[in-house]
């Protein structure tokens, strides 16, 4: 059956060591497709410079610009170890279409690598790179990640707050709520403090179909925390272990 809906065109920018990522970051948004599209009427469109631009004559950059950047609504932008090669007008194609969205007053989503880096790093463009992530932090909010898990869930919670509004914040003060890291938009990770120290966290939301895993993972159900608890130091294990479910 047909439906209406709203379509929002995603602006994949990132120089080119950061492949695997931008793979992951489309299919992440079609994920959120699959989910989401249908109950909240709208549709997200990846839109990449190597699937949907198309030869022309004059400055590459500015091609690109017309063509792609004045037409999308947000911009994902990735990075690792380069910032990228210089257009004429900015320092790399990247950088130049982040400043084209900012100046329009659209939406920039940013995420810098934090995992280990190559033995022949370029230097000068991972120097450049620390300029440019350094000259950002007074201009927008940008996050990093350790791997590709970690940056599917940060795009797809953050996607779905950029398209449906951040919460009303409550008056009432909440002394250290709890950090979640959402695997799904069903399923979640909370950390669990005692005392104030995190040595816990929970998995929570429609765990239903998964708790023979989870129990099969060592973890336990806490009734009272609505979640299956596992120690702080298998975090990254357990979340490696339900990617399938991710």
């Amino acid at each position: 059956m047909t439906y209406s809906a709203q379509v929002h065109r995603i602006l994949i920018a990132s120089p080119g060591d950061v492949e695997m990522e931008r793979n992951q970051i489309s299919n992440t948004i079609n994920d959120w497709n699959c989910i989401n599209s249908e109950a909240h009427e709208k549709v997200l469109l990846p839109v990449r410079w190597e699937t949907h631009a198309k030869p022309g004559a004059g400055r590459a950059q500015e091609l690109i610009n017309d063509q792609l950047v004045k037409t999308c609504d947000i911009l994902i932008g990735v990075f690792w170890t380069r910032l990228g090669s210089p257009t004429g007008e900015h320092a790399s194609g990247t950088v130049e279409e982040i400043e084209e969205f900012l100046a329009a007053g659209k939406p920039v989503m940013l995420y810098f690598s934090a995992k280990n880096m190559p033995s022949d790093v370029d230097l000068t463009q991972l120097q450049l790179l620390r300029d440019f992530k350094t000259k950002m932090q007074s201009r927008c909010l940008f996050f990093e990640y350790k791997d590709l898990i970690e940056l599917k869930e940060h795009v797809n919670r953050h996607i779905s707050l950029q398209l449906n509004g951040t919460p009303q914040k409550s008056t009432a003060p909440i002394a250290n709520p709890p950090s979640r890291k959402v695997l799904t938009e069903e399923i979640y990770f909370e950390d669990y403090s005692k005392n104030g120290v995190v040595k816990s966290f929970l998995v929570k939301g429609s765990t239903q179909q998964i708790k023979g895993e989870l129990a099969q993972l060592g973890g336990k159900w806490n009734s009272t925390l609505d979640g299956w608890i596992f120690s702080k130091k298998k975090e990254d294990e357990i979340r490696k272990s339900l990617r399938d479910f991710l």
